[in-house]
């Protein structure tokens, strides 16, 4: 072949080479863009889909999100019936005022939950909940039959609990941590759920405080044991 041949070829193939680099290089492009704007418009949908979270649902949606609700379906189901404290009588005193005080405390939260919490009602509605807890939680032992003197020692262990949540839900308001109130009533949920084992504690203060003055009493037909009497 002639070098004038050759050269032609080369030129050709060179001319190919290069149509063919740009038509890949604009598919490329094309791909990219149609990939970029897919990318965008889940993002975009994501973002939307927060929004409306946070606007119409974020707040009740924590009753089923948030572990408080487990833990307190936890102790009430796994934790109380393995504890004692003494023997059975004063167990079941221990128990009986535990479960109610924890149910109420779930009721009164998911009650709260449902209802329109903004930043400016925050501290007002959390407030009304912690002190209707206490309300039906007293009203509920004596409904049970609780001894008067348990409920009241309860409580008085229990107020130190209810001082620090109060003082930590005004906290929590004034905070500018927090930015909306879905954010501040997280935080509250979290502030119960770290009290849940304090409670507990308070509890069996109030049953070891009351030895002597509980024993003898009857609850629910039978004679409360002294506090070191063992379970048959």
């Amino acid at each position: 072949m002639e070098l004038i041949e050759i050269g032609k070829a080369i030129a050709e193939l060179t001319t190919t080479t290069v149509i063919i680099a740009a038509v890949i290089y604009l598919l490329i492009k094309y791909f990219s863009a149609i990939i970029d704007k897919k990318v965008k418009k889940g993002e975009e949908k994501i973002k939307e889909t927060q929004v409306e979270h946070l606007e119409l649902g974020s707040i009740q949606l924590l009753k089923d999100i948030h572990p408080y609700f487990t833990k307190i379906d936890n102790l009430i189901e796994i934790k109380l019936p393995i504890t004692r404290i003494g023997g059975p009588v004063r167990t079941l005193i221990f128990r009986d005022i535990l479960k109610i005080f924890y149910e109420t405390s779930k009721a009164v939260n998911i009650k709260l939950l449902e209802q329109n919490i903004t930043l400016d009602n925050f501290l007002q509605k959390n407030e009304e909940s912690l002190n209707e807890i206490v309300c039906q939680s007293k009203s509920k032992m004596r409904e049970e039959g609780v001894p008067e003197i348990v409920i009241e020692k309860f409580w008085q262990w229990n107020y130190k609990r209810h001082e620090y949540i109060a003082a930590t839900l005004s906290d929590i308001d004034s905070s500018t941590v927090f930015h909306s109130a879905i954010e501040k009533q997280c935080a509250a949920l979290n502030l119960y759920q770290n009290a849940c084992y304090f409670v507990l504690m308070d509890a069996e203060n109030t049953l070891k405080n009351l030895n002597g003055d509980l024993t003898g009493t009857i609850y629910k037909g039978q004679v409360v044991e002294s506090l070191h009497s063992e379970e048959n």
